[in-house]
C-alpha cells in the first residue's frame, strides 16, 4: 500500500494573549501571536526525509 502525502500541514501556531503579575503589583498584558512551526511536527522523532 502507499503511503498518502498530507494534504495541509500547520506552519504556524496561535499563541493566546497571557496576564502576568509583576512583583510590584502591576500587571502586563501580553497580546495574542503567531509562532512559526508546530513542536509535535519537529519533535515526533519521526525522520521526514524518506
Amino acid at each position: 500500500m502507499t503511503q498518502r502525502k498530507p494534504k495541509s500541514v500547520i506552519k504556524r501556531v496561535y499563541v493566546p494573549a497571557q496576564v502576568q503579575d509583576l512583583p510590584n503589583g502591576e500587571r502586563r498584558r501580553i497580546p495574542g501571536h503567531y509562532v512559526p512551526g508546530h513542536s509535535r511536527l519537529s519533535d515526533s522523532g519521526h525522520d521526514t526525509d524518506r
